[in-house]
């Protein structure tokens, strides 16, 4: 690793512009400097991008992904080092780190690189034409600046890259500028990987500069951003010209447990689908719906497992409870769990934590809330941090009207034994995911996105994997005979 990081231009590693000290969340040291892109730069990017189309896209699908097969060996053969930097950077737990995000990522580059679901072509017939056949071809977009957010950012790297590549696109990566090393370190591996120059560029900046430009080019015809609800409405109003949007945007996740569930997965499962990662996740379930005849006792056996919750150091692999990744996501969920209060919210638990934490590092305590009203932010907007609201309902109805009342569809959790149940209930939840006693669990050939507010389009699997094309269909006449009855309209006798 290298502590010094510019920004990927055609192949190159560019370190003019701006440099910004990045300090971690965990402590506040200072672990690397960044330069900041530029507009100009951005440019060059873009640039680059658009001149390296041509060839890439005309490359095989066996060469494509062969490159991210060999990309994956080599991010594989560092793993150490990428999960010590993701938690350095982030100030999420190591143990997080090295057994979830890192490893997850190079198992979905692994599986673009290998997957035989990608439809070059298919034929179709034209039932209204006899003796003809159809041809459609999935071609690549061209360029596409993707836009990634800054709580999960080696992941997000590996999503905004690998389906676009495969497809046959270039892309312009800009990571957040809060959290870009991992995704920088990817940009050097890409290249060690033998990617060719301009392919893949990797920018550092902020939204006003670099995202502004990738959004305004006429030289970018797909923008893939994963952010929050306001900014990608933002996004959407400023694009100029005709391009493509896929959005994956804020959740306000709800977690439907019945009083048939097995009582100590589910806790376990509200628990990981709130707290991992401090909850800085568009999908935690930050909505915990508990079965009223089973409310106490659920809630008092989730106090007692929060009480066992180990706080400390996020690089100590024994830590449990990730530190908050920006102090204005701090401020922020400081800002609405108090709100929540004054409006009459009850604080049911809130873990202490202020003793063992590291001084310097940036930390909210998990904490619990009921008697949470729709009418109030928290309870009806993304909090991003490690706060759950619960809430509680009588009728299977009842759940499914809590659940849905809200302007977002990310993903949702559901708890019971009975599996009938839960799968009836689970199609009628307004969600992109929904998990059946499971949280979280995130795969490559499964797409992601959320329904309303939450998005427009789909990340990873087939679906992902479309969205970075656009179809050409071939009309072939194979008898060579003249439709009389068609032609006649224009041609008579």
């Amino acid at each position: 690793m290298n502590g010094r990081y510019g920004n990927f231009i055609s192949g190159q590693e560019d370190f003019e512009g701006e440099e910004l000290v990045l300090k971690s969340p965990a402590d506040g040291t200072s672990i690397a400097t960044v330069a900041l892109a530029t507009s100009e730069k951005t440019k060059e990017a873009i640039d680059a991008a658009s001149e390296a189309f041509g060839k890439w896209s005309k490359t095989s699908l066996p060469e494509r992904q062969a490159l991210l097969l060999k990309l994956a060996e080599r991010v594989q053969s560092r793993a150490e080092d990428y999960s010590q930097l993701e938690s350095l950077n982030t100030g999420k737990t190591i143990r997080q780190s090295t057994l979830m995000d890192i490893p997850l990522g190079i198992e979905h580059i692994r599986y673009f690189a290998t997957t035989k679901d990608f439809p070059i072509s298919r034929e179709i017939e034209h039932p209204e034409y006899p003796g003809t056949r159809g041809i459609v071809q999935y071609e690549p977009i061209g360029v596409v600046g993707a836009i990634a957010p800054w709580n999960v950012p080696f992941l997000m790297a590996v999503w905004k890259l690998a389906p676009p590549l495969l497809a046959g696109n270039t892309v312009v990566l800009k990571p957040s500028h809060y959290t870009p090393l991992t995704a920088l370190e990817l940009a050097r591996d890409i290249k060690e990987a033998g990617f060719p120059d301009g392919v893949v560029n990797t920018l550092t900046g902020r939204g006003s500069t670099v995202g502004e430009t990738l959004v305004s080019s006429p030289k970018v015809n797909m923008i893939s951003f994963t952010g929050s609800t306001s900014t990608g409405e933002k996004l959407l109003s400023s694009s100029k010209g005709v391009k493509k949007f896929t959005l994956e945007l804020g959740g306000k996740s709800p977690n439907i447990v019945f009083e048939d569930a097995n009582l100590n997965k589910a806790v376990n499962g509200v628990l990981f689908g709130i707290y991992l990662n401090s909850g800085q996740l568009c999908e935690s379930g930050s909505r915990l719906i508990v079965q009223a005849s089973i409310r106490e006792k659920f809630l008092s056996i989730l106090k007692e497992k929060l009480e066992k919750m180990r706080a400390g150091n996020p690089l100590d692999m024994e830590t449990d409870l990730s530190a908050i990744t920006t102090a204005e996501q701090k401020k922020k969920i400081e800002s609405m769990v108090d709100d929540g209060v004054k409006r009459g919210a009850t604080m049911y638990y809130q873990k202490q934590i202020a003793r063992v934490v590291p001084a310097g590092g940036m930390y909210y305590a998990p904490t619990l809330l009921t008697e949470v009203s729709n009418d109030i932010e928290i309870g009806r907007e993304e909090v991003f941090g490690p706060v759950l609201v619960a809430l509680d309902f009588e009728r299977e109805d009842d759940a499914l009207d809590i659940a849905n009342d809200t302007a977002y569809g990310l993903a949702a959790g559901v708890w019971s034994k009975d599996l009938d149940k839960a799968k009836r209930i689970a199609s009628r939840i307004e969600a992109g995911t929904v998990w059946v006693n499971e949280y979280h669990l995130l795969s490559a050939a499964a797409p992601r996105g959320g329904f309303k507010k939450s998005g427009i389009g789909r990340e990873l699997g087939l679906e992902g994997m479309l969205e970075f094309t656009q179809t050409r269909h071939i009309f072939v006449n194979e008898t060579g005979e003249i439709d009389d009855v068609a032609y006649g309209l224009v041609l008579s006798e």
